[in-house]
This record gives structure tokens, C-alpha cells and sequence, in this order.
């Protein structure tokens, strides 16, 4: 591995300099590096979808694929890894079928050889798993293999199981509708949803109103925002507003049944102030001129002086400080956050403009009061933004997790998919992880 990538190093080094895309693409090719190749050829085509020796390239990069693909799909066949060698094929045909490639001469005839081997496979499996009391695992393998599948022409045979399994899922379904009840709110989407895609569907009913969640946020405010230059503050502020709304509406806490308001109290201010002052620079510098000699009236000499070249300059002092803070009381618990900056600056400017010394006309370099300010109101948008997120996590996946019949579990896997005690439940109930029940049926 160390002595493959130090290769793979050597080469992206060698290419470096090189501008065309379709260069390091045959360069990686010849190394043998098809997927890294096919990779750089794919972006050759994006600036130029007219670039024939990208297409070209592009084309045997990816028969390279395909051919080492197979390669790999039977030796693990013939070390008797089925499961192994059907997901390696089932990679190739789904790879084939959005390249729009088909296999010829000597690779087609292997890959019809390791389908037939893998029709084999599909069926034996599809009967073990027809006959466990989990349908979801059927219909997870069926979703797993659908490219290969239908190459194998297996559809018509994985629906002659589809009366058995829809037995099994009507009676986890009756299971999940007896629980549906109250303030189960989750239990009951996730139980449509599910008895929905067996074809079983179910109209459930709980409470009127979600006495957890709120259907709103009322925003209490305490400002005092004195500025002088910088009105436009006030108009981010109003912005910040939106966005703290925004916030909250997209999380797990707001829900048009909710029961309540979540009242939030907001502190902000900020105040800026500027003083200036102007004073005279002064330099100096040499100046050659021409006098007339004293002793000899006809005569001139040339001899520098000292000349001097007052301006004004008009310094500024300034300093802006912002603080902004929050407070609520969030499903009984108190959360807070806070973001504050203070900067402070001097900066001078003057409208000189004298070749001899190199002066030019200077503007202040104020402080950038919208950059300080939109800073400080995003970092507390995020705190917001956590508190919510945490809160969830301590409402409903701590020591709530396992209780009432499976709504914390909805609940906390919203946030947590891969919470081992959700994915054991999930095991336990369906045969198959959370995560896979989310590509299923989309909870």
C-alpha cells in the first residue's frame, strides 16, 4: 500500500505542471490508474463536451474498469463469497447502465458467465429471505441488487414473494398502528409511511396539537444600537431578525400543531463612535537653486537649500463595540448564547500631492463595521442553531430513548441515524438499520 501510494504520488507530481487535463488523464492511464484517469478525462469533457481524444480516453478508462471489475467479481466468486462477488457486479451494471456502455468479445461473455452465476444467488437468497419474519430485508436485498436483478430478468420471480411479505409487513403494520396514540406524533407519520409502501394504508389519529414542539417563535427585544456612521447596521439587524426565525423554523422543535410559543428574549447592543483631529505635517527636503556669486556679480552657482512643505493631516480615533445575546427557556430548559467583538482603530488621511516626496493623496482606512457586524450575528445564528440541536439530543436521546413505544426513537434519530441503541431497535422490529430504513421508505 505505502509503496503503491509513493507511485501514485510520483506521477500526480510529474503531471503537476502540465495545464491539459486530457494530458494527466493518459498519463494516469498508462500507470494503469483507470478510475483516477477516467476521472480527469470527465473533466476535460466538462470544459469541452466536444474533445474527441477525452472521449476517447474516457471510453477506455472505463472499459479498463469494467474489465477489472469482472476480474474482481470472479475470484471472489470462486472464494466462495457470493454475497461479496454479487455486489461487486451489481456495482459494474449500474455503472454500465449511466455510461451507457455494454460489454463485448471476451468481457461480455464473462459477465454473462458471473449473471448466471449471480441469478443463482439472487434466488437462493431471495427464498432464505422470504421465509424470515422480516420483510424489509427482502425488500432492502431487492433495492441492494436492483441492476442486476433486471439483467438477470428477475423481477417476475421476486414478485411471486410479494404475498408472503405483504402478510409479514400487514402484521407489523397492525403492530405499529395499535401504538399510535396521543402525543406519538412521529410514530404515526413513520407508521403511514410504512404501512403505505406495503399497500396497507392506515389512518391513524393522535392529539390536535403536539404539546412538545411550538408552532411559532415570539422574539422579545432589547435594543439600544446608538450609531452615528453606521446606520446600516440597523438594516443587517433587521436581516438577523429573518435569519434567527429562519433558524428556528427549520429545526426538529417547530411544527404548525405545536402547542405553544417559544418565547425568546434577544439583548443587543452596539455603539460606534469616531473622533478626529487635525494637525500640520511637515517635511523637508533639498531644493538645488541658482545665486549669484558675491564676489563676482557675473556670476552664478548652483547650491542646494532646504525647503519645507507643510499639509494637513486629519487623524481619526475610532472604536466599535457590538454585543448580542439571547435567552429562552426551551422544553423546560434554559438555554442561552452570546457574541460580542470590540475593535478599535486610527487612521489618517490628507489631500497632499508632492512628486518630490512621494506624496500622494491618503483616505482613511475606517473599520469595516458590516463585516464586524455580520461576524458577530452569524456566530450567535450558530449558537442558536446548536442549542436547538442539543437541546433535542437531551430531550429525546438520553435516558427517554426507549420509551413511548418507539416516538423518542423517531425522534432521536432525526438527529442521531447511527445511535447504536436506535439501529438495535430498528434491528429488533424490522431486520435492518435505520439508515436503510430511511432509503426504503424515506421516514
Amino acid at each position: 500500500m505505502i509503496k503503491k501510494t509513493a507511485i501514485i504520488i510520483a506521477i500526480l507530481t510529474a503531471i503537476s505542471g502540465c495545464k491539459s487535463l486530457v494530458y494527466k488523464g493518459n498519463k494516469l492511464y498508462e500507470a494503469g490508474m483507470y478510475r483516477q484517469a477516467a476521472e480527469y478525462y470527465s473533466q476535460a469533457l466538462a470544459e469541452d463536451p466536444e474533445d474527441l481524444e477525452a472521449k476517447q480516453g474516457l471510453t477506455l478508462a472505463r472499459d479498463k474498469l469494467i474489465d477489472k471489475g469482472l476480474i474482481d467479481v470472479r475470484m471472489l466468486r470462486l472464494a466462495n463469497n457470493y454475497t461479496a462477488a454479487a455486489t461487486r457486479l451489481e456495482e459494474i451494471v449500474r455503472n454500465q447502465a449511466e455510461w451507457q456502455m455494454k460489454p463485448n468479445g471476451a468481457m461480455a461473455n464473462t459477465q454473462r458467465e458471473e449473471l448466471d452465476y449471480a441469478r443463482l444467488w439472487l434466488l437462493d437468497e431471495a427464498g432464505s429471505l422470504s421465509n424470515t419474519p422480516y420483510p424489509d430485508r427482502f425488500k432492502l436485498f431487492e433495492h441492494n441488487h436492483r441492476h442486476l436483478i433486471s439483467n438477470a430478468q428477475l423481477a417476475s420471480a421476486m414478485s411471486s414473494y410479494y404475498d408472503t411479505l405483504s402478510i409479514q409487513a400487514q402484521v407489523k403494520c397492525d403492530t405499529l398502528a395499535k401504538q399510535v396514540s396521543g402525543q406519538r406524533f412521529y410514530l404515526k407519520s413513520f407508521t403511514e409511511k410504512y404501512c403505505l409502501a406495503w399497500q396497507t394504508p392506515k389512518r391513524l389519529t393522535v392529539d390536535k396539537q403536539d404539546n412538545s414542539r411550538y408552532f411559532a417563535m415570539n422574539i422579545r427585544e432589547r435594543i439600544d444600537i446608538g450609531l452615528r456612521f453606521g446606520n446600516s447596521i440597523k438594516g443587517q439587524y433587521g436581516t438577523f431578525i429573518s435569519d434567527l426565525n429562519a433558524t428556528f423554523n427549520n429545526s426538529l422543535w417547530f411544527y404548525n400543531q405545536g402547542a405553544q410559543q417559544l418565547s425568546l428574549t434577544l439583548y443587543a447592543d452596539a455603539d460606534y463612535y469616531r473622533v478626529s483631529n487635525q494637525h500640520i505635517q511637515r517635511k523637508h527636503y533639498q531644493q538645488e537653486v541658482e545665486r549669484t556669486d558675491p564676489n563676482n556679480p557675473d556670476k552664478t552657482h548652483t547650491t542646494e537649500v532646504t525647503r519645507e512643505f507643510a499639509y494637513p493631516v486629519t487623524v481619526y480615533d475610532e472604536k466599535f463595540d457590538i454585543n448580542i445575546s439571547y435567552e429562552a427557556n426551551l422544553a423546560s430548559r434554559y438555554i442561552k448564547g452570546n457574541a460580542s467583538d470590540s475593535k478599535q482603530n486610527k487612521t489618517r488621511s490628507h489631500q497632499a500631492d508632492f512628486e518630490q516626496l512621494d506624496i500622494t493623496p491618503l483616505s482613511p482606512d475606517f473599520l469595516n463595521l458590516a463585516h464586524i457586524t455580520e461576524k458577530t450575528l452569524d456566530g450567535l445564528i450558530e449558537q442558536f442553531s446548536q442549542d436547538l440541536t442539543l437541546t433535542w439530543k437531551q430531550n429525546y436521546c438520553g435516558q427517554a430513548l426507549g420509551t413511548n413505544k418507539g416516538e423518542n426513537i423517531l425522534r432521536c434519530a432525526k438527529l442521531e441515524p447511527k445511535h447504536d441503541y436506535i439501529n438495535r431497535w430498528f434491528d429488533q422490529h424490522f431486520g435492518v438499520k435505520y439508515a436503510d430504513m430511511k432509503t426504503l421508505y424515506g421516514i
